[in-house]
């Protein structure tokens, strides 16, 4: 960068400099190198550094100085020699060569001199060594950066602070909405019941009077709208007190069969209304006007997505814990549908679906209150609402209502017991903002022998995921709004669409989160322990799968026993066709042939290693061991009639039979074959709870034994 003097000043400039000229280059500790007009170096002062090497300062005399300076400091260096040779003087900053070899900052400042009569004779240089400031200042803009940054980040928090207080400020005003709603529906309602009392008095002093035939008759038809727009009253005074209505036990053959007569009345004459209700469904614990409001919500929309006509169909069924679907938690459900044949739902507005006042009806069509009461009712009473829908074929509204127990209560399941032998041997991804949550979880997985990687955001996760680590699993303690956690699974799923995700939640609002398995906090371990094994698909008591029994398949040839070779098919066609490990009621007739052959054994679980208790024993084995078997407990390294059950055991864990076979001679060219089928059972359908033993001893002649070769 130049910085010419003045070129008035030239002259006496000139002059003075070389008076000064002898005197500066033998004593100054800048780089002072004296040019000729070309400007190749004539002379330089003993400081003279700018040579690039550790020779003295003299072998720079003859180099041409424009040379010197590294390439981003040449065309300045060659423009001021230009201007010097026109008198002017220049100024500017460039890298140059130290003698050391490594690159340094120097001011430099380039004069003309002149003679004593005033003409331009040589050039002289000037160089100062600026590094140290160079540096200096390059450090400063470095912090300067760091502070900018620092800043930046600052202002995008002050930013985010801010769009949440207004969200908050909007979170704020709709709760204010739906508060100010409801006392407003109160207040109606109040006024519309008053009207009420008033028409039914009426008319019922009139009914009193003599009044002719047609008369009676239509205030009897008076009556009976009076005392349906009562009903309506009381229902819409219930809906709108929905928080704090208190839940009670509902039988739903009743209940729906009593509210079947309202539904047709919402539905046109071109829409056809089936109700299929299971008369042995259990009873669920809810609000009975919360659930009439729902039922009534869902068939109006079913029939408001059916402009054209079409088909509603209302069912209601038990669903066993081993049949729920897998966002569920373990436990006994009733499943209330609503499949309609209508015009189906968008992809958005299923993201949607269960937003308050959402609706994609026209204005003054809908309130959007519909979905948004389903998704409130599960989400008191501890259910789910899972929805499937394509447009142009119909949706299905799938309500998932807790079994109620005895004494007003939601049905709990039995607690299990954490097997730890099926835990482990997989790594858990935890993310939980909470730093005592986050522990905590970490800890109880890394005690049931999980690898486990914490993450306390977000972000975090998805640079971990980013960088190769490859769950099994993920849980996720969730701290904000549905749709963040549904954002999040989107994002971890980006690399492996099955991951599976176990989401912790506080609020009800959690439960919007379509097809995910949710837990409400406090959770208990065996809960938290139980879903893993499940996504893990570690329990194979609930689902017999088909590589399971193809598996088994393999050992079937290696039974000689034709008898037991048919007590093997026959498990085997059970469990597909039940799609589960079967019970021992089921197993029960299968092993009829070899009663006497057959042992049952009940897995004893709470304990630090498997124990087995004898259920039954038939009498060929009772007769070789010489003791009554039934009650006895046995260890799983206990050797005895069966031999070891570890190995049994552990086949069973994974759905798989087992078959082991020996020889063991007799003499006289006798051997006797022991061959021994252990066939896991579950009596619960959740686990292996049973092991049934077919053991056989049969002798063989070596002449046959060759024979059959």
């Amino acid at each position: 960068m130049f910085d010419p003097v003045r070129d008035d000043a030239v002259p006496s400039r000139a002059l003075r400099l070389a008076e000064l000229l002898p005197r500066a280059i033998g004593i100054d500790t800048d780089c002072i190198a004296l040019l000729d007009p070309a400007g190749f170096i004539l002379e330089v002062n003993p400081a003279w550094s700018l040579s690039g090497d550790a020779g003295a300062p003299e072998s720079a005399v003859g180099r041409n100085w424009t040379e010197i300076w590294l390439a981003g400091g040449r065309d300045a260096a060659f423009d001021a020699v230009r201007r010097a040779r026109t008198g002017l003087s220049s100024r500017f900053t460039a890298q140059g060569p130290s003698a050391n070899g490594e690159p340094r900052w120097f001011d430099v400042i380039v004069d003309p001199i002149c003679d004593a009569d005033g003409r331009f004779a040589q050039i002289l240089t000037r160089a100062r060594d600026i590094t140290i400031h160079k540096n200096r200042e390059a450090e400063l803009q470095r912090r300067l950066d760091e502070k900018t940054a620092a800043l930046s980040v600052l202002a995008r928090q002050l930013e985010a602070e801010s769009s949440d207080r207004s969200a908050a400020a909007a979170r704020a005003a709709h709760t204010d909405r739906i508060r100010l709603l409801g006392q407003f529906v109160i207040g109606i309602i109040h006024d519309f019941n008053n009207v009420l009392t008033v028409l039914n008095g009426a008319s019922a002093m009139l009914l009193r009077g003599g009044l002719t035939q047609q008369q009676a008759r239509i205030l009897r038809d008076i009556n009976q709208a009076i005392s349906g727009a009562a009903q309506l009253s009381r229902r819409l005074l219930e809906f709108s007190r929905l928080d704090g209505t208190e839940p009670e036990q509902i039988a739903l053959p009743d209940f729906l069969k009593t509210t079947a007569a309202m539904l047709s009345h919402l539905m046109k004459a071109d829409i056809d209304l089936v109700i299929d209700v299971d008369d042995a469904c259990w009873p669920v614990l809810a609000s009975p006007g919360a659930l009439r409001s729902v039922v009534l919500n869902l068939t109006a929309n079913a029939g408001d997505a059916m402009p054209n006509g079409g088909s509603l169909t209302i069912t209601a069924r038990n669903c066993y814990s081993t049949e729920r679907p897998p966002a569920l938690a373990v436990g006994d459900y009733v499943h209330l549908s609503f499949s309609d044949t209508g015009c189906g739902m968008t992809q958005a507005a299923l993201a949607r679906a269960g937003e308050a006042f959402y609706t994609t009806k026209s204005q003054g069509r809908g309130t959007g209150l519909g979905l948004a009461s389903a998704f409130e009712l599960a989400g008191q009473c501890g259910g789910r609402v899972l929805i499937s829908s394509a447009q142009g074929v119909g949706t299905t509204i799938n309500i998932y209502l807790p079994r109620a127990g005895l004494h007003g209560t939601t049905a709990a399941p039995s607690e299990p017991k954490i097997d730890r032998t099926l835990h482990g041997n997989a790594t858990i991804l935890v993310i939980a903002p909470d730093e005592t949550i986050r522990r905590h979880l970490a800890t109880m997985l890394r005690n049931l022998d999980y690898r486990v990687i914490v993450a306390e955001r977000d972000d975090v996760a998805l640079a971990l995921l980013a960088s190769g680590m490859k769950p099994n699993l993920v849980l996720f303690d969730l701290q904000r709004d549905q749709q963040a956690g549904a954002q999040l699974a989107a994002q971890l799923r980006q690399t492996d669409s099955t991951l599976p995700i176990v989401f912790l939640a506080d609020s009800t609002s959690a439960h919007r989160l379509h097809g995910e398995l949710i837990f409400r906090k406090p959770v208990v371990e065996t809960q938290i322990a139980r879903a893993i094994l499940e996504l893990l698909g570690r329990l194979p008591a609930s689902i017999a799968s088909a590589d399971a029994l193809r598996a088994s398949d393999r050992l079937r040839d290696r039974i000689r026993n034709p008898r037991m070779r048919a007590v093997y098919d026959q498990w085997r066609d059970l469990a597909a066709s039940l799609g589960r490990l079967p019970s021992p009621a089921d197993a029960e007739p299968l092993t009829h042939d070899l009663k006497d052959d057959t042992c049952l054994l009940k897995i004893v679980h709470g304990q630090p290693s498997p124990v087995f208790q004898f259920v039954f024993a038939g009498a060929a084995l009772v007769g070789r061991l010489g003791r009554e078997l039934a009650g006895e407990l046995v260890s799983a390294s206990d050797q005895n009639v069966i031999a070891s059950l570890a190995g049994a055991y552990q086949r069973g864990l994974s759905g798989l039979a087992h078959f082991d076979y020996a020889r063991f001679p007799l003499g006289d060219d006798i051997m006797v074959l022991f061959e021994r089928l252990v066939l896991p059972l579950s009596d619960d359908g959740e686990r292996v709870s049973h092991l049934a033993g077919v053991i056989t001893f049969d002798e063989i002649h070596n002449d046959s034994e060759r024979n059959a070769q």
